[in-house]
């Protein structure tokens, strides 16, 4: 088990793909944070509506105490670009691809008709493959995080900056750590199950804008219901996250979903592996 987690720490440390994924998170980052600059200017007057493709439906006339017009960029914080970051899913498309390539490609490429054949169990090499991903994802959203949060320093300036309530902005973060490592774990099983990278991908990303509207659906078809479907899907949570105010129901509750569908992922994972054949 220790030499399989060492070739997968190894493999993960080789990997370019993790650089790109910071890199496109990075860029997302800049245009959030460049299009609530625009959306600031054009309140202001200072650039006409619709100035690089940005078009404001309802200008804000408002102003704050000194006169001046409120700014967009202030009102949301950094608490508000990590949430669009996270509950807008920019993060776990990307995730989701990292994962698709990390897990995939070991059965396109024959290693993991390999690791059979030398001997070891199918559940030790399925959680040897397991870990590296969690870690994989947690040190990506983390990363993703920190850029993020330093990118708000030029945008925001220090004195905003500086007033950020940074307990509700580990919060939110520590959550999201918490929904990506789920989220991760059902990637790996999507990945294991379709062992083709243009499907694994697909199929992921679908799962991931696509889930949330089915569970909308059954909440209609369930209203009458205290239990409604999607406070018990990961992705729903991970959306729904607040960013401040957080009650002990949702913590106990985002804590529990968030381990049950890991674990579930994590068994129907193993389970599959261990009586699928391996080409």
């Amino acid at each position: 088990m220790f030499n399989l987690l060492n070739a997968e720490f190894y493999k993960l440390r080789k990997s370019k793909a993790i650089y790109i994924g910071v890199l496109v998170a990075s860029i997302l980052a800049l245009l959030l944070y460049g299009s609530l600059v625009m959306i600031d200017k054009i309140n202001q007057g200072e650039v006409a509506n619709g100035t690089a493709g940005i078009i404001v439906s309802q200008v804000d006339e408002s102003v704050n105490d000194s006169g001046a017009p409120k700014s967009m960029m202030r009102e949301i914080g950094i608490a508000g670009v990590l949430q669009q970051m996270f509950g807008g899913h920019f993060v776990g498309i990307i995730a989701a691809v990292l994962v698709s390539i990390f897990v995939i490609r070991e059965f396109s490429a024959g290693t993991v008709k390999n690791l059979v054949g030398k001997g070891y169990t199918r559940p030790a090499i399925f959680f040897a493959k397991m870990i590296p991903v969690i870690i994989l994802t947690l040190v990506f959203e983390a990363v993703v995080v920190a850029i993020t949060i330093c990118m708000g320093i030029p945008f925001m300036g220090w004195q905003e900056f500086s007033a950020t309530a940074w307990g509700d902005v580990a919060f939110y973060t520590g959550f999201q750590f918490l929904f990506g490592a789920a989220i991760a774990v059902i990637y790996m099983l999507i990945g294991e199950l379709t062992r083709n990278l243009a499907a694994g991908i697909s199929v992921s990303i679908g799962m991931l804008m696509f889930s949330t509207t089915l569970t909308a659906g059954l909440d209609l078809v369930f209203h009458g219901l205290e239990m409604q479907p999607s406070n018990y899907w990961v992705l729903d949570l991970m959306s729904s996250c607040p960013i401040a105010d957080f009650e002990t129901e949702f913590i106990v509750r985002g804590v529990l979903v968030s381990a049950v569908w890991l674990v579930i992922a994590a068994v129907l994972g193993v389970l599959h592996f261990r009586k699928a054949d391996v080409k």
